[in-house]
This record gives structure tokens, sequence and C-alpha cells, in this order.
């Protein structure tokens, strides 16, 4: 027997585009939402805890829009390259998405999160960071694994072509999360799996209703 998809009676919009579908409650409280952050997806996503699988991808997939269209602006942090850094004066700066950046100094380097995306980030990679220069900042050699999944998660971020093996790669970050970060690793899987439960519970739901 197939499996029975979940039936969404609404949908939410931004700039007149589709951004997913979802339950009328979550309609609901995607409109409210925005109206009271100022329609600021990343704020929303910020100042609010509890959202859906379904709200939560939505409001990250405007939190992403708003940044690239606040990128072709003149404010904030998130088309300027970083001039300074934590660990110097940067000597190369490589944009990942709208305000994050990969910096190199002459004897370290990270990554910079802007404080008008970092609400993109889960809890848990941003209490890996620290703020600095009104960045959140993640160091070289460890942190910035962090940073690279969540991107990576979130489909805000592609592998570059450059790199042969991105299969490879991608296990290379993972495998340093789960030696370095053991915490934000433990709640990266977990939330996966939380949504992997919510994802079946309608399926469990209606075959026990049978």
């Amino acid at each position: 027997m197939a499996h029975r998809k979940p039936q969404y009676g609404a949908a939410c919009y931004y700039s007149n585009k589709l951004m997913g579908r979802c339950t009328v409650a979550d309609s609901e409280a995607y409109a409210a939402l925005m109206d009271t952050c100022n329609h600021n997806a990343a704020r929303v996503l910020r100042e609010y805890a509890y959202f859906s699988p379904e709200l939560k991808a939505i409001l990250e997939k405007v939190a992403a829009i708003q940044a690239k269209e606040q990128s072709r602006g003149t404010q904030g942090n998130l088309f300027q390259s970083p001039q300074k850094s934590p660990w110097g004066e940067v000597q190369h700066c490589d944009p990942l998405c709208p305000g994050v950046f990969m910096v190199t100094t002459p004897g370290h380097g990270g990554i910079l999160v802007s404080k008008e995306i970092a609400a993109v980030l889960s809890p848990a990679a941003r209490k890996s960071g620290f703020q600095q220069g009104g960045y959140l900042c993640f160091e070289e050699d460890t942190q910035e694994h962090i940073v690279l999944r969540e991107l990576l998660d979130k489909k805000l971020w592609d592998i570059p072509d450059r790199i042969r093996d991105p299969a490879a790669f991608e296990e290379a970050i993972n495998k340093s999360l789960r030696e370095h970060n053991p915490d934000y690793w433990r709640a990266r899987q977990a939330g996966i799996e939380r949504a992997a439960l919510r994802r079946t519970a309608p399926t469990a739901a209606h075959h026990a209703e049978r």
C-alpha cells in the first residue's frame, strides 16, 4: 500500500511567489509573525523558537531570498566584504552566500556570519560561534565546519566545482564535527530524527485509524 501524503490546506507566499505548502494554522502563523517582525523572516527565526518543519523551511527560504535582496542594496553586513576579523586584517574573502564570508589572514582565518543572517543558523550552531564586530565568528581549525554543514543542510551553499570528490569533502566535514564538535553533531542528528518522526506521524496515525 502506498503511503498517504500529508494534506496541506494552505500555502505561504513571498513577493507573490509560492514558498511552500502548509497547514492553515502555519499559514496564519506565518502571516502574523511576519507582520509582527516587520516582514523580516530572519528576525522571526531569531525571536521565535517553535515552528513546524514546514513553516521553518518556509521561513528559512524567505530569509535567504531577503538576504539576496539586501545584498543588492547598501546597508548592513550582508554585501560588504569584511576588512577585519578576530584573527587580523583580511587578506582574502570568499562569500559563501549573502552575509557569510570565509576569510583568511596572514596567520589564521575562519567564517564570519553577519548578524542580519545569523538567525538562519540553528541554535546549536549559533552557540558554537562568538560575537565580534557585527559578525558571528567561527575559527577555521574546527568551528567553520559547523557553518559549512548548516549551509549545505539548508541548501544555501553548494560545494565548489573545484572540489573533485564532493562526497569525500562532505564526509570530511562530518568527521570533523563528530570529533571536534560532538555537542553540535548530536543536536543536529537529534533534529534530523525529530523531523523524520514528524514526517511519519501522519502516516502512522492514518494506519491506526484503519
